[in-house]
């Protein structure tokens, strides 16, 4: 039985009954490896078309080498604005280049976010252990 794997954005459909079990299973020991929740998902017949996996599977090689492909800086020189690849020092789209610009701001937005909530558990942690060695 193969089961639908996407949903909204973020969010897959998976079955229930393996979605409770990777929930229980991150929940119960506050981590899980993706071989974990792969075996998981196995396990409760999750697959997906094989020629799908092919064509996402290629897809991830391109982006690859499209990201490989740098300046003597290492900057990027082609970056992506959907499915498609454009090189930045040859585009005159203005409205391509604020897409990327955007979509760049977007995930640094984000990762600042996720940054701030890992030092703000770092600094909990600093402070558990400055008053622990007070105490000891």
């Amino acid at each position: 039985m193969t089961q639908k794997t996407t949903g909204p954005p973020g969010r897959p459909i998976l079955p229930p009954e393996a979605e409770n079990e990777i929930l229980n299973t991150l929940f119960t020991n506050m981590r899980i490896s993706s071989g974990e929740i792969a075996a998981i998902l196995k396990k409760h017949n999750v697959s997906g078309d094989t020629e799908l996996l092919q064509d996402r599977y290629r897809k991830q090689l391109g982006q690859r080498l499209m990201a490989s492909i740098r300046d003597e800086q290492g900057r990027r020189e082609v970056l992506a604005r959907g499915s498609e690849y454009i090189v930045l020092e040859c585009c005159n789209d203005r409205q391509a280049l604020q897409a990327i610009r955007r979509r760049i701001q977007s995930q640094m937005n984000g990762l600042e976010v996720s940054s701030m909530k890992v030092g703000g558990r770092i600094h909990v942690l600093e402070r558990f252990l400055a008053r622990f060695r007070k105490a000891g």
